[in-house]
């Protein structure tokens, strides 16, 4: 009886935050090509409206770095007329692709390291897809793709966005 009643404890967190299975993985993903400056093109998003933090900071530009597998994601973005930084660290997991962050799990989906990347986040309260490229456009193909990518984690479609050139905006030194 107690075996059972630890096999069944065991498996409850496994029941209440269910492993992403489903969500496909870009294989022998390497951090260290992903280096350099994105531009967000677009993200779907499971909820119709986002907060305010996503709403400034999701089309700004950002630079990603690499220190010990672990990939630093910084963009700036403008608040009250200030130009201000963010920063998400997403910790490497044994899985390649795979992150950790606050509240966090992050999924590599796709990505042409010269082209474009796919990245699925989730949060307990939210979950995201983001689509972002090494220059400002991608091509019908690659929006294609981000689109199936987006219906396969049964997002709606209704929910897609597509970011506008958004002016850029750098902090300045304190």
């Amino acid at each position: 009886m107690i075996a059972v009643l630890l096999l069944v404890f065991g498996l409850t967190p496994a029941c209440i935050f269910p492993v992403s299975a489903d969500i496909p993985v870009y294989p022998n993903f390497d951090p260290q090509k992903a280096v350099g400056k994105w531009h967000p093109i677009g993200m779907a998003s499971k909820l119709s409206e986002l907060n305010e933090h996503d709403q400034k900071i999701s089309p700004m530009d950002q630079t990603v770095k690499v220190s010990d597998g672990d990939m630093t994601i910084t963009a700036n973005y403008m608040s009250d007329g200030v130009c201000k930084q963010s920063a998400i660290v997403l910790k490497h997991t044994d899985k390649p692709g795979v992150f950790e962050f606050p509240d966090g799990i992050a999924h590599l989906m796709d990505i042409d390291y010269e082209k474009y990347v796919i990245l699925h986040k989730k949060k307990l309260e939210h979950e995201a897809i983001y689509l972002s490229a090494r220059g400002s456009e991608v091509g019908d193909d690659i929006k294609e793709k981000f689109k199936k990518l987006v219906l396969a984690q049964n997002f709606p479609e209704a929910h897609i966005k597509y970011f506008g050139n958004v002016e850029q905006c750098t902090p300045k030194a304190a």
